[in-house]
């Protein structure tokens, strides 16, 4: 009798450990949770969207802390899978894991008179960066708590706060003074680098082919719908490529290499005109597109930026850069041929801070000329 309540005691934890074994890994998502509309105690934008991705991918959802000066290093770390809380893209966060595509797009703004002498924004973002650059001359207050922004103001502790297009209506009070800048800002998903190759390209086909959902989402959260079709995502990508360039020149100029380097650029355009024919493009047109791309880097390389991160270029950029060409590739492999006319101010935004108006003009002319092979 023991014997067999030994055996059955057995079974019984031999299927208890099946079933746990069987139980999906929940999807690890970091928030911030001080951000709305996108996460703010437990409720938003970003949190609605994890809850159908992980409902899409079977997998139960746990939502991570964090606080932003610690972003970075926890994505390395892989303390989440992905962080999801208003995100915006930046050079130094994509040569680490993996950027999705946009969910959204904004601008910064403050609220205060247009040129104060003190200025509260959050600390560790890209407005603290926006806050350095637009106010020079002013104090800076880098807080941890982005919900006290407005507290600070009321009382007079600073003269502006800087928020951004999608936060302000939430701290703006009746009669405030308040001013925002051009929309370039574009609102992504880190995926954390343990997780980057299995999760960055499902996040972006998800992204890709839920815009009907993302666009309820827009409404409820954000008021508005900024519908995200192909021509917005590809100017993006394009976007985020040319970023990388003032990185790619400060690490030439550091290291007395030239701005031009005739043989990289010779294998990369042999790299798209191959992968061009395998996605069923034309070549002629996609070598143009990215030939037009290395001459507007080239441009961009040449001229130092203050405040570039000190990024490798063989070991971080060059590596984020065939990232985005390939997405760049497959993207153009599902959409082409795009009319030009799809590519509107919106969609150009992210270029605009970038380049002179005709070279603009001529990327546009160049991403309507993709086509199919016949």
């Amino acid at each position: 009798m023991r014997a067999r309540l030994t055996l059955l005691c057995v079974a019984v934890f031999a299927l208890a450990a099946s079933a746990r074994a069987a139980d999906p890994a929940p999807l690890r998502v970091g928030t911030s949770g001080d951000y709305a509309p996108f996460s703010k105690d437990g409720q938003g934008f970003d949190v609605d969207f994890a809850k159908l991705w992980a409902a899409a991918l079977g997998r139960p959802l746990q939502l991570v802390p964090f606080r932003w000066p610690e972003l970075a290093e926890r994505a390395a770390r892989g303390d989440f899978d992905v962080a999801m809380s208003g995100i915006t893209w930046r050079a130094d966060r994509d040569v680490h894991g993996w950027l999705s595509l946009a969910i959204g797009q904004g601008g910064p703004c403050w609220i205060g008179p247009a040129e104060p002498t003190s200025v509260a924004v959050n600390r560790g973002g890209v407005l603290e960066s926006f806050a350095h650059l637009r106010f020079p001359n002013a104090r800076i207050v880098a807080v941890d708590d982005n919900a006290s922004l407005p507290a600070l103001l009321a009382a007079g502790s600073v003269q502006a706060i800087v928020t951004d297009s999608f936060e302000i209506g939430r701290f703006r009070k009746p009669g405030d003074t308040s001013l925002c800048v051009s929309e370039t800002f574009r609102k992504v998903y880190w995926i954390a680098p343990q997780a980057a190759a299995e999760l960055g390209p499902a996040l972006d086909r998800f992204i890709a082919s839920h815009e009907r959902d993302l666009a309820a989402l827009r409404e409820r959260w954000f008021g508005a719908d900024q519908p995200r079709p192909a021509p917005v995502h590809l100017v993006d990508l394009i976007a985020r490529r040319l970023e990388l360039m003032d990185a790619v020149g400060a690490w030439k100029r550091a290291n007395d290499k030239p701005i031009a380097d005739p043989e990289q650029e010779a294998r990369v355009l042999a790299r798209v005109d191959a992968r061009a024919v395998e996605l069923g493009l034309a070549p002629e047109p996609v070598h143009a597109l990215f030939l037009l791309e290395i001459a507007l880097a080239k441009k961009l390389e040449a001229v130092p930026h203050p405040g570039t991160p000190n990024l490798d270029l063989d070991g971080e950029l060059r590596p984020a850069i065939a990232r985005l060409s390939e997405r760049q590739l497959q993207l153009l492999a599902e959409a082409a041929p795009l009319a030009r006319d799809s590519f509107d101010t919106r969609a150009l935004a992210p270029l605009q801070p970038l380049l002179e108006p005709g070279d603009v003009e001529a990327m546009r002319n160049a991403l309507a000329g993709v086509r199919r092979a016949k």
